[in-house]
């Protein structure tokens, strides 16, 4: 009997140093994320170290890794309707053909990860940094599979188009480098809190990045990954909500910042009263149409939307702008225009940039080159300065930096990091924020 329960004890002994022993493997710190492995970005905002595995393995099964996507494929002007029922050769998968009276619509079916080969070099340049074209595949596949949970276009079935509204596809052809980091990163996406972050990204810093805020429908507590910080060597606590910090840190070049040396880091152009009146009277009608209140007039004290008759004949001569806030890392967030015929109050960061964009004009970048404007200023941190021609105020000269909306993955910074060393799991922990890697299924 002795003998018996002994040899009892001794296996839950056995039993238990096992245990012990795979846990202790499993908080091993120097076991990197291997496929199908959990992995916990880091709070810090350095971003210096890689994620490590932790917990259970992390699986994401719907859709799973042989899902299709969806995509309407634009005309050469941006309409859904095409002409002839033709979009050329080399598109993956399957075209479906709505016939319908305005022209055909034509919807491409292709599985997840060839879409990806066709996205991933159409949104970076392939000449990029092999870890920095894998952060970038790592973030397609996760915004691509946010956007999958409904239909952007859903009397065609269709979750996304192929313009930047959603992410360019199929604009340049597959490169070796670029299926290289989709085959490595296969499957692999960002999960926060058990479901599928909105990975945006954009072109360039100007030394800081912001929340979701900056959009209409944004929602920062829902999205905590995507936080303002600071694309800069040392951590800073200035509030750039503040316009006179904001226009004192703008005018600045700080020894640190990860992109004080690229072309659109800083820029700046002059904006004539001309010119905003036009945009004025050109996109209005356009963005009332798309927006809740994003565009608002003045109506005694209180500014309400405005009538459609007003969104298309405008304000008139505009005689004033002012940016009233701003929201973290100081990206525009209201606009104030006076015009002959009435006041608008613009909201969001695209509304702004598209009422003071500069089409055809002169901008000068930080690399001493100079550039033709478009529709859009080329982000939302910039300021106001009057600019005057014989002593009367004809527009404003504008200060800003940064190309895109700012929020997310600095495209050039994740170059930048990856020429430093740095792996594409530390370059995602350095621009989100608490973030799970999962592996499709």
């Amino acid at each position: 009997m002795y003998r018996s329960r002994l040899k009892v004890k001794t296996l839950i002994l056995l039993c238990m140093t096992g245990v012990l022993m795979i846990l202790a493997l499993r908080r091993d710190p120097d076991r990197k994320g291997e496929t199908g492995e959990e992995l916990l970005i880091s709070e810090e905002e350095g971003g210096e170290e890689t994620g490590e595995a932790v917990g259970q393995e992390k699986i994401w099964t719907s859709p799973g890794r042989n899902a299709k996507i969806r995509v309407l494929l634009l005309d050469q002007g941006g309409s859904i309707y095409h002409k002839e029922k033709d979009v050329g050769e080399g598109y993956p998968g399957e075209l479906d053909y709505y016939e319908e009276p305005q022209g055909w619509v034509i919807v491409n079916e292709v599985p997840l990860e060839e879409y990806l080969r066709f996205v991933v070099p159409s949104e970076m340049p392939a000449s990029y940094a092999l870890e920095a074209l894998k952060a970038q595949a790592v973030c397609a596949r996760t915004y691509a599979v946010w956007q999958m949970q409904e239909y952007a276009y859903p009397e065609y079935e269709a979750h996304v188009d192929d313009s930047t509204s959603y992410q360019v596809y199929h604009k340049i052809d597959s490169q070796n480098s670029t299926d290289q980091a989709v085959e490595e990163t296969a499957g692999q996406i960002l999960l926060y809190q058990e479901y599928p972050v909105k990975a945006y990204y954009f072109a360039t810093s100007c030394g800081v990045t912001t929340d979701e805020a900056i959009w209409e429908e944004g929602n920062t507590e829902n999205s905590p990954y995507l936080c303002s910080r600071f694309v800069n060597e040392t951590t800073s606590e200035k509030d750039l909500t503040d316009e006179e910090t904001f226009a004192a840190w703008i005018r600045t070049k700080r020894a640190g910042d990860l992109e004080i040396s690229e072309p659109w880091y800083r820029w700046n152009c002059e904006v004539p009263f001309t010119q905003i009146q036009k945009n004025v009277e050109k996109w209005m009608a356009v963005r009332l149409a798309k927006t809740g209140d994003g565009i608002l007039i003045k109506d005694g004290d209180q500014y309400v939307r405005p009538s459609e008759n007003v969104g298309y004949r405008g304000i008139g001569t505009i005689t004033e702008a002012q940016i009233l806030s701003r929201n973290a890392g100081g990206a525009a967030q209201e606009l104030l225009l006076t015009g002959s015929e009435g006041t608008l109050k613009i909201k969001y960061e695209y509304n702004i940039r598209l009422m003071l964009g500069l089409p055809g004009g002169i901008i000068h970048k930080n690399d001493g080159t100079i550039t033709r404007g478009g529709d859009l200023l080329p982000s939302g941190y910039f300021i106001l300065t009057q600019a005057k021609t014989d002593g009367k105020v004809t527009g404003y000269a504008v200060t800003g930096g940064g190309l895109g909306h700012g929020a997310g993955m600095s495209q050039n910074g994740a170059r930048l990091l990856a020429e430093q060393g740095k792996d594409y799991l530390t370059i995602l922990d350095y621009f989100y924020r608490n973030v799970t890697l999962a592996t499709m299924e």
